[in-house]
């Protein structure tokens, strides 16, 4: 009886246990798919299903590391290109890297997932709240891991519609360029 009453016990606390780990696993049905690309050391962005592409790097300038100007409030946590979502969307993220291990890792939307050179990994995240939310790689990728900042900026639908439109410009903008005689030259970043 001894050993037969607690095998059922735990046998009944593991099934819904193991159901609620494979639903926090589960990337299928997502609203949005992110690719994040690590670089030593930097983040690189694809918004697969907009066509919007970025680097996102740290937003402190060298003169404010080095004390020559004041810090900024965010000093060392400010990103040039913050990855910006609609809030109570599924966030499909989609991770490798381009060099070293890296790790996507924002605490405050309780996702962190390896980048690994030559894999593709996933995870997702569902921002409830309308704000700003921070992290940073989470593998320690070299001298500089310290500066590879996440910044994740969560808005309205509205908001993120509106994004995306300027994003969309100015990729087809940067995509664009004129040569010396006037004429339009494609794809030169």
């Amino acid at each position: 009886i001894w050993t037969v009453i607690p095998f059922f016990i735990l046998a009944g606390m593991a099934w819904p246990a193991t159901e609620t780990l494979l639903n926090m696993r589960d990337t299928s049905a997502p609203d949005m798919t992110i690719k994040a690309t690590g670089y030593q050391w930097k983040w690189g962005y694809e918004y697969l299903d907009e066509g919007i592409s970025f680097y996102s790097t740290l937003a402190t300038t060298e003169d404010q590391i080095a004390g020559l100007e004041p810090k900024s409030e965010n000093y060392l946590l400010e990103v040039d290109n913050p990855v910006v979502v609609p809030v109570g969307k599924k966030v499909r993220v989609l991770t490798t890297a381009n060099d070293v291990l890296h790790a996507w890792y924002v605490p405050a939307l309780a996702v962190k997932q390896d980048a690994v050179p030559g894999f593709i990994r996933d995870t997702w995240f569902k921002a409830e709240k309308i704000g700003v939310f921070r992290g940073q790689c989470a593998e320690l990728c070299g001298k500089q891991h310290g500066y590879m900042r996440i910044v994740v900026h969560v808005v309205s639908e509205e908001n993120y519609s509106k994004w995306v439109e300027e994003q969309q410009k100015a990729q087809i903008a940067k995509s664009r360029t004129l040569d010396d005689s006037g004429d339009i030259v494609a794809g030169v970043d």
